[in-house]
């Protein structure tokens, strides 16, 4: 059986506030593509489909013409509700789209109430373990659920949440394609520079799974969560995160963003190969001074570009200079030297006098001291705002 494994999709991700629409949709048209010549049988898509709990509707509908392409090609697909996504919204596509051969996973299940799906190829029957991803607040439950040989109130986060990946796959046998899809953190992913890109609060530590405390009766686990595309070597099968569609973030530049195709037979080890893909705009870094900043932009037409500028010292109005000369500036950084904090902390706040409030707030922003005009500035607007209401009406 041939599968195409994909995760991480965030569609409705913007970049600085630009959007991002005609970039997923000719990736997600790149997808189908892939899937279509590579004549794939299912489609393995291990969460955060959506960047946000409440999508636009026109990541509805992108999401929505995906999903009735893959049905007119005969490709049955599993879908994850990841950290970002809704579990309610995604549990309501799922109650129309099973009917369809796309199968939603929205929560945690047991293997006979749903947490196994049976997908009939042509020549094999496969059983995928499906789990989403498991929110804190649940995991005692879910983990309780498949009563694990642990008491969970006792246990971490990733020692739970690994007792419910092993229970759901306890079960496979050599007669099927066994795969594990889960939208989980084990711990030794290696994380893109964390820049925006993934939530840290969902990357941390107490929810990295040991690689060791996997299950071993999966042939392939095809995860989903980490952006960065890899294989875990670390892992007791073969097991792999394919990375988002798009490079989401700046701490994500340089990534070659792919899909993975698998084929897997009964009983032995699965073949798979990684597919770029190749119609996301990447995300480069250009620094300098401003005319170097825009030969190096010439250089780069397509890029979504963070700018660091070399500057003196800030100026009003820098920023714009930049984004008016290189449009494709999405995000701009001044680069100065700073002067050191200021050393006098035993100075009580409440003693000072509100331009010397202002500078001390100004220097601890910028690193440099405000200029006469502004400080002038900032005491005639201070002494306009707090004139008493019978002289602000003289």
């Amino acid at each position: 059986m041939r599968l195409l494994h994909t995760a991480d999709w965030h569609l409705g991700r913007t970049i600085r506030g630009r959007s991002r629409f005609t970039e997923f949709q000719a990736v997600l048209e790149e997808v189908l593509d892939i899937a279509r010549s590579e004549q794939v049988e299912a489609m393995l898509v291990c969460g955060d489909i959506f960047d946000s709990a409440t999508p636009s509707p026109e990541s509805d509908r992108l999401l929505n013409d995906t999903l009735r392409e893959c049905v007119g090609l005969g490709i049955q697909v599993v879908l994850l509700a990841g950290n970002h996504d809704n579990p309610r919204r995604l549990e309501a596509l799922g109650r129309l789209a099973d009917l369809l051969g796309v199968y939603v996973q929205s929560q945690v299940l047991l293997p006979e109430e749903g947490g196994v799906l049976t997908i009939t190829g042509a020549e094999h029957t496969a059983r995928i373990a499906a789990v989403p991803w498991i929110r804190e607040g649940h995991v005692i439950d879910a983990a309780e659920l498949f009563a694990t040989e642990h008491d969970a109130r006792v246990q971490t986060y990733a020692d739970q949440a690994a007792a419910v990946l092993r229970r759901l796959c306890a079960d496979f046998t050599p007669e099927t394609v066994n795969i594990l899809a889960a939208h989980v953190f084990v711990d030794g992913a290696q994380l893109a520079a964390l820049d925006g890109s993934e939530r840290l609060l969902h990357v941390g530590q107490a929810y990295g799974v040991n690689p060791a405390a996997l299950p071993t009766t999966p042939q392939y686990m095809a995860l989903g969560h980490i952006h960065q595309p890899q294989e875990l070597r670390s892992a007791p099968v073969p097991a792999a995160y394919s990375g988002s569609l798009l490079q989401l973030d700046f701490g994500e530049r340089g990534q070659q963003k792919a899909v993975r195709i698998v084929d897997v037979v009964p009983g032995r080890p699965p073949e798979q190969h990684a597919v770029p893909l190749t119609r996301g705009r990447p995300l480069l870094e250009v620094r300098g001074t401003l005319m170097e900043v825009a030969r190096a932009a010439e250089d780069a037409p397509g890029a979504h570009l963070r700018v660091v500028l070399d500057v003196d010292r800030p100026e009003p109005g820098m920023a714009q200079r930049v984004r008016d000369l290189v449009p494709n500036a999405v995000d701009v950084r001044l680069q100065y030297d700073r002067l050191p904090e200021d050393a006098d902390t035993e100075r009580v706040l409440g003693k000072l006098s509100p331009t010397d409030l202002f500078a001390r707030y100004y220097r601890s922003q910028h690193g440099i001291e405000p200029t006469t005009e502004l400080l002038s500035l900032f005491e005639e607007l201070f002494a306009a705002e707090t004139r008493a209401p019978s002289e602000a009406f003289s």
